[in-house]
């Protein structure tokens, strides 16, 4: 009896508290869709930032295996330090342990950004996009190195995405009458 009732317990551990964890990811990507079709009809760029503020937040403990805590936050350490050759080793471990992690690519893409890897940078870009095609950081990312390179037009359908998303982002209201400008010879 006893033996039967520890193998319950065992089987109630492998299998139902991962379903438990899942879940509750689950229910943190909802929150982050719900929170971005806010963010899109936003009123106010002051409700966008809150809005923003915790879609940032959501993403950032958006990892599936909590026990990588540790790591994301010694590589945010790192990288809020400046040791970005090191940050980005340690952001390449994390997207190794857990590749569906969206701000690993996210940060990493960053490290890379401002270490001048600008082709580096754009292509974990694309990953956070796989992963979460809303996501306005990684999006205004791109239209920064899609400026860096002279490619305004690329630039352009990034900032254009960015306004879709968060209206009242301050990167696309700088940078889409200057690229339109630059495009069509016209301002918004």
């Amino acid at each position: 009896m006893a033996k039967k009732f520890i193998y319950t317990c065992c089987l109630a551990i492998c299998f139902i508290l991962p379903i438990t964890s899942l879940s509750l990811s689950s229910k943190e990507k909802h929150r982050i869709e719900l929170l971005l079709d806010n963010l899109a009809s936003s009123p106010s760029p002051s409700d966008s930032g809150l809005i923003r503020r915790e879609v940032w937040s959501l993403w950032l403990e958006g990892y599936i295996d909590r026990t990588n805590k540790n790591k994301i936050d010694e590589a945010l350490d790192l990288f809020n330090s400046g040791k970005l050759k090191k940050a980005k080793i340690a952001f390449s471990e994390i997207i190794e342990l857990d590749p569906d992690y969206v701000e690993g690519w996210n940060k990493r893409a960053t490290v890379k950004f401002l270490l001048g890897d600008f082709y580096g940078s754009l292509k974990d870009i694309e990953e956070v996009l796989k992963r979460q095609p809303r996501h306005f950081g990684a999006i205004s990312g791109s239209g920064l190195i899609h400026i860096h390179n002279s490619n305004f037009r690329e630039a352009y359908k990034s900032y254009k995405r960015l306004n879709e998303i968060d209206p009242h982002n301050e990167d696309g209201k700088r940078f889409l009458p200057m690229l339109e400008n630059k495009l069509y010879g016209k301002s918004l």
